[in-house]
């Protein structure tokens, strides 16, 4: 294990795309209590190696860990939150009781009510940050991507953060973002104007860029009427607001695409129907397509939880989870956007009731290897009680890209996952690794295997020590030589 950060503050639990009044003023509360406890904060830079460190290889193995922690006193006495770990290792973990919280190498962060993890974009590392900012004066860092940067040697992982501007600093609105090679787009609902942009910043230096596309009054009115008219049980209800890529929002050859909702003013979507824009991913981009999905609910979650993921032939496959949370409709489906096109495949899907079970269920997770897709799916009908311990109630399953044939991987026993979503899986030096945490005392396991797709078998990775908390994600990136 590697030196990496010290402690920062740790930040507070609540959803991780919603912020509320009350959230926000908590926030803020226990951010001061904890002010007074500590020493002052510098501001965050990221620091050359000096000639007497160890210059380490090119490699970083990054793990995130996350655990609940209760406040044990002050004014927020007793409040749990979720804290996340995010430490390196410059060789590939294989030992069991892996512990990545040690006081001087894992940095630590917010970890969502429904979930965390890391998203991987063209050798970089990103994910949603809402610690205390030490990048300016203590302000909270709320619902802003942060990318995560890497010495060359084992010193702390840093984090740069997009910056609204630099007069009035970080924005805490709900964002959704994604990563090009060149460009990174963001967007956030609209204010009161209803001016709907996608704004675009650097991806390695988090600067806000002028290129951005507008979303025009006649491409909005062509997104209303297209709901209205798919959806006729809409009409005559008041829904003023038009709010697009806050579920999905990914790049897809040149073409962003996002999800398109319209709300009453409390924000509320009556419609269980979904529906998707395709842009052009570039400063002025064009309305390329509209796509509908009848009756599948929910389309995805926040950028760093995959519900999508591209094939090695660069067919796009995304995630429907279903009528609600819990699943309790038969409509969570998979579909697919070709190479080359902008619009849902009409000829491909896989829905939940090709799978016969008995009881309503819903798919959860989705990552694409050779032919195949991985997904989970839930081994029984979901209660509306979510436990502070994780489940174990889904089953790993996996779909033949060319026959769509699902069949669960009777190697693994069901095991543990966050409801909104979770990333399942990553290739690591041309092996499958599969996220695998089981919390019953029967067969427990907190860590990773590795798959074989060829003959469906599975086998043990690397297990990490409770006391880091429960996987949540593992990715490895290569440094860049810097010039010297």
């Amino acid at each position: 294990m590697l030196p990496l950060a010290s402690k920062n503050n740790p930040p507070m639990h609540f959803p991780m795309n919603k912020l509320s009044l009350y959230t926000a003023l908590s926030l803020l509360a226990f951010a001061l209590f904890l002010g007074g406890c500590r020493k002052e904060e510098v501001p965050h830079t990221t620091s050359t190696p000096s000639e007497t460190e160890e210059i380490l290889g090119a490699d970083r193995y990054v793990l995130m860990t996350y655990k609940s922690t209760t406040i044990p006193a002050g004014p927020m006495k007793g409040l749990s939150y979720k804290e996340s770990y995010i430490s390196y290792f410059d060789h590939l973990p294989t030992s069991d009781g892996v512990n990545n919280i040690l006081e001087r190498n894992t940095l630590f962060g917010r970890f969502g009510s429904d979930g965390g993890g890391l998203l991987e974009a063209h050798g970089q590392i990103y994910r949603y940050s809402n610690a205390v900012n030490n990048h300016a004066q203590g302000d909270l860092l709320i619902n802003n991507p942060v990318r995560l940067t890497f010495s060359p040697s084992a010193q702390a992982i840093g984090e740069r953060a997009y910056l609204e501007s630099d007069a009035d600093g970080f924005s805490q609105a709900e964002k959704n973002f994604a990563i090009g090679e060149q460009l990174g787009f963001l967007i956030q609902p609209p204010a009161i104007d209803r001016i709907i942009e996608v704004t675009t910043f650097d991806p390695k230096t988090m600067a806000k860029l002028p290129a951005k596309i507008l979303i025009s009054e006649a491409d909005k009115e062509r997104i209303r009427q297209f709901i209205l008219e798919k959806t006729p049980a809409l009409s005559g209800q008041q829904l003023p607001r038009l709010v697009l890529g806050m579920k999905l929002m990914v790049l897809h050859e040149g073409t962003l695409i996002m999800d398109a909702e319209l709300q009453s003013d409390s924000r509320t979507n009556l419609s269980r129907d979904c529906y998707l824009v395709a842009y052009e991913a570039k400063n002025g981009g064009r309305l390329l397509s509209l796509s509908y999905l009848p009756n599948t609910g929910r389309l995805g979650t926040p950028s760093e939880l995959l519900q999508y993921a591209h094939d090695e032939a660069g067919d796009l496959y995304l995630l429907a989870q279903g009528g609600d949370l819990l699943g309790f409709y038969q409509n969570s489906l998979i579909y697919r956007i070709r190479h080359g096109r902008h619009e849902v495949d009409p000829d491909w899907q896989v829905k939940i009731s090709d799978l016969g079970l008995s009881y309503p269920a819903r798919f959860n997770g989705i990552y694409a290897y050779q032919g195949k897709l991985l997904t989970m799916v839930s081994a029984h009908q979901l209660s509306a009680i979510r436990s502070e311990i994780p489940q174990d109630e889904w089953q790993y399953y996996t779909i033949d890209l060319a026959t769509r044939h699902a069949e669960p991987i009777a190697s693994l026993r069901p095991s543990s996952a966050f409801r909104q979503g979770v990333n399942i899986a990553t290739v690591i030096d041309g092996r499958l690794y599969l996220r695998y945490v089981r919390t019953s005392s029967e067969a427990p396991y907190n860590g990773y295997y590795t798959y074989d797709v060829a003959t469906g078998h599975a086998t043990p990775a690397f297990s990490v020590a409770l006391q880091s908390g429960y996987v949540a994600d593992f990715k490895k990136i290569t440094l860049t030589p810097q010039p010297r």
